[in-house]
């Protein structure tokens, strides 16, 4: 079996393929389930990796076999090693020689090692001491400590990928612990943006192994990775990538926001006016804590206050368009019914099936009394079958069409609307009459035709039968509508 069908790839020079492939194959050769295959897979990794990153075939046969012949392997890995001394010792013994040179030509001069030499040997032994004596779980925290401190790494997602490469990252014996490692990090430092979440989903499948984490984990902790995984929870940091320079205490700004968040979700809405005042204190161009700032003043009865951060809003991010939908309920509740439309128009330039703007546009009408235009709109915006149900609108639409409250013209469309309500149901019960009485029409038609003149008996009594089938779908239909 070769290295690549056991990882189940084409033979490649890229790392990464190699890495993901190792980590699905991981799934079906866990260690303590099937050792001696997850050995295999283990060996054709390894010989992946230093054949990839060789550059080229050194040696033919080392990425061939797997678990068949390995003392084929070993002698041929332990020749190009020797290939590799032989190599250096050749080097060495170039620079000595030109090194005993230089002191016969100069006489009395103090000897000073070569710089080349220096570099060679000073940090090597050091620096493979250090490699030997850390364990992966301590080079990691290290490590990602080191990049959240960098807070222009910290919040690109590429910078995480690049860690999660890294070889000491695939120690399955060190999984465990890379994992409370990681959880340890976190109980401390959360924040993060969307995608970055996302990468360290797909490494430690946050959302695949939920029980594990709930199980072993505190599960408030666990609850927050999953929302901030799915997206349900995500705060934006590109507000931050547009400043030259961030001349405040980035974390605690980040840590108020969070609070606030949760603060609002908890509806208190004190404690969480007092942390949105303290940030925005601090930085002022941010969209997402202007609209936590937004609805608390809503929540609040505030809402002048919450028209300014909507304005701000909508004024630095154009995009925006949660704010643009915030504004237009807002503007509708203080009467402004033209302006709300205006922001609802412009929203429908993006998304002109979205059923809030729609919604908020039949109830600006409503209250601007366009009772013909609103109908209008619930004819042309009829909902699909697949489509959410949206119960607002629906709300609207019914209470539009109530003639009591709102006095309305018969128009063309309304009477195809009642022929369609009207026809329907007959050609339907006609269906079910003609399948429960189809003989007997059969057999009349047929009595009739090759019978001159039927008895009235007979006719009295096909009649009689045709009119027990009709109050029988009668009786269905009344049993129906009740």
């Amino acid at each position: 079996m070769t290295i690549w069908s056991m990882l189940e790839i084409e033979p490649t020079h890229e790392l990464a393929i190699i890495k993901k492939a190792y980590a699905k194959k991981l799934k079906s050769h866990h260690p303590e389930d099937d050792p001696e295959g997850y050995q295999q897979l283990r060996e054709a990794y390894d010989t992946a990796v230093k054949w990839a990153r060789s550059g080229q075939r050194i040696v033919s046969t080392v990425p061939s076999l797997v678990g068949e012949d390995k003392k084929e392997i070993a002698g041929a890995i332990s020749k190009e090693i020797e290939k590799m001394v032989i190599q250096a010792e050749k080097v060495i013994r170039v620079d000595e020689v030109e090194e005993e040179d230089t002191e016969e030509e100069v006489e009395g001069a103090t000897s000073i090692p070569h710089e080349n030499e220096w570099a060679l040997f000073r940090h090597l032994p050091i620096q493979l001491d250090a490699d030997l004596q850390e364990e992966p779980a301590d080079i990691f925290d290290r490590q990602i400590r080191e990049l959240y401190a960098d807070f222009s790494r910290r919040i690109k997602q590429a910078s995480w990928h690049s860690l999660l490469n890294e070889d000491f990252m695939w120690s399955i014996e060190h999984r465990d612990r890379l994992r409370d490692k990681l959880m340890l990090f976190l109980d401390q430092y959360r924040n993060l943006p969307h995608a970055v979440w996302e990468a360290l989903d797909s490494f430690f499948h946050f959302r695949e192994d939920k029980e594990i984490f709930l199980q072993r984990y505190d599960n408030k902790l666990v609850e927050y990775i999953l929302g901030q995984v799915d997206g349900s929870m995500e705060m934006r940091y590109e507000c931050f990538l547009l400043q030259e320079s961030l001349e405040f205490d980035i974390e605690h700004y980040l840590n108020l926001r969070r609070s606030a968040q949760f603060m609002l979700m908890e509806d208190k809405h004190t404690e969480a006016g007092q942390l949105l005042d303290e940030a925005n204190k601090l930085f002022q161009n941010d969209p997402d804590l202007q609209l936590l700032r937004a609805k608390n003043c809503l929540d609040t009865a505030d809402y002048m206050e919450a028209l300014v951060c909507l304005d701000r809003v909508t004024t630095m991010w154009p995009n925006e368009r949660d704010g643009y939908l915030l504004r237009g309920r807002l503007l509708y509740y203080l009467q402004r019914y033209e302006e709300a439309m205006k922001d609802c128009e412009y929203l429908l330039q993006e998304d002109a099936g979205n059923r809030d703007v729609q919604c908020l546009i039949l109830e600006c009408k409503i209250a601007r009394s366009q009772i013909e235009e609103a109908l209008t709109q619930t004819e042309t915006n009829e909902s699909k079958k697949d489509e959410f149900i949206h119960f607002r609108f629906l709300a609207n639409k019914s209470m539009l069409k109530n003639k009591k409250l709102y006095p309305q013209r018969l128009r063309i469309s309304s009477l195809v609307t009642i022929g369609k309500n009207i026809m329907g149901p007959i050609l339907f019960y006609l269906l079910v009459f003609l399948k429960l009485s189809w003989f007997y029409i059969l057999v009349y038609t047929i009595c009739y035709f090759s019978v001159s003149e039927l008895p009235p008996l007979v006719n009295a009594v096909f009649i009689l039968i045709f009119l027990w089938k009709i109050r029988k779908i009668c009786k269905t239909a009344y049993l129906f509508s009740n």
